[in-house]
């Protein structure tokens, strides 16, 4: 992201919003740009990371304060200066005073071997050697750079005790372990806790986001296989949504075809409907409706925990077809008389 663009048009927020505004207008862009909802969208994709690279500075009380002082993100395009000299000016970069934040490294199989490439993404950064910002660092928190740590990306402490993934999608490894989960389309509409059952036998708990569609997939930490080192890798969950026999699913929008009769499109009726949760909702059949027509009913689609979609009804005019004389007859008199014929 360039370093011109400023973290707080980024997020949207005005620069003395609270701690509480800019974690709210970040999960609100991050659902909106996340990569699982945008497949195949590069520019989607682009947003996502800018929302991330912003909040991982306005996010943190420190980082926020460097950022504010500077004017620019402190924490990205350095590499070290000449003569291995700090170029961060005898400062720590991740704290004011005498206080320091710690930085955690985990093994991980990277591009360089530099433990902090995923972070600051190839500055000053080496090949396989040291000399990256991996010993960098390591002079800074201790214990040695990325030789003594055997490399790895940063695993940044997160508020509350919690811990999300940012910075993009995670890759998988060799100890993480993928499944499908099928599930019916009224468990996909209305979400809630389920189980997957995991190829040796073992049982694992979820719970499926409300709206879940064909395709999504979620991470369950630590689910996965574990190597003779006690390292756990992650259980990978696709979901795949089984059709439904009247209604068809296009995003959050639902579509289903609706028959009427002749003298109802001529004429106009109402019917009453049942949307995909099973409620009776009506459906206004306006005079002169034409065979394909589609008649839109806004907040009666899938709902998910950011968004509702709508319910559209194509409509089908059912033309009778083994009339009697009687009433072709009728017909033919009525359509003469009101000039129809």
């Amino acid at each position: 992201m360039p370093q011109t663009k400023d973290y707080y048009d980024v997020l949207g927020v005005d620069r003395d919003a609270s701690e509480k505004d800019i974690k709210k207008a970040y999960r609100k862009l991050a659902q909106k740009y996340h990569p699982d909802r945008n497949p195949d969208d590069d520019e989607a994709e682009d947003r996502f990371k800018e929302v991330q690279e912003a909040y991982d500075v306005l996010g943190d009380e420190e980082k926020r304060k460097q950022y504010d002082r500077g004017g620019r993100n402190p924490f990205a395009g350095r590499g070290p200066g000449a003569g291995g000299q700090n170029p961060f000016g005898g400062q720590n970069p991740f704290g004011g005073g005498g206080g320091r934040t710690r930085v955690r490294f985990e093994q991980r199989g990277g591009r360089g071997g530099d433990p902090l490439e995923d972070l600051f993404g190839q500055a000053g950064g080496g090949g396989g050697g040291g000399g990256g910002l991996g010993d960098l660092f390591g002079q800074f928190f201790g214990g040695g750079g990325a030789q003594a740590r055997g490399g790895g990306r940063a695993r940044r402490q997160q508020r509350g005790g919690r811990r999300q993934q940012r910075g993009g999608r995670r890759q998988q490894g060799a100890l993480d372990i993928e499944t499908t989960l099928p599930l019916s389309f009224e468990q996909a509409l209305e979400g809630g806790p389920t189980q997957v059952r995991l190829p040796g036998g073992e049982t694992v708990r979820l719970k499926v986001p409300k709206g879940a569609r064909s395709g999504m997939k979620i991470r369950l930490r630590g689910h996965g296989k574990t190597d003779a080192a006690g390292r756990q890798g992650d259980l990978y969950v696709t979901f795949n949504v089984a059709d439904h026999p009247r209604f068809e699913r296009r995003g959050d929008d639902l579509h289903l075809t609706e028959e009427i009769g002749v003298f109802e499109a001529v004429l106009g009726a109402e019917h009453r409907i049942e949307n995909a949760y099973g409620k009776r909702i009506r459906l206004r059949i306006p005079p002169g409706t034409q065979p394909g027509e589609q008649m839109r009913l806004r907040g009666q689609g899938v709902e998910t925990e950011e968004n509702t979609g709508d319910l559209f009804v194509h409509v089908e005019v059912d033309i009778p077809q083994d009339l009697t004389d009687r009433q072709t007859e009728r017909l033919q008199a009525a359509a003469e008389e009101t000039g129809l014929w």
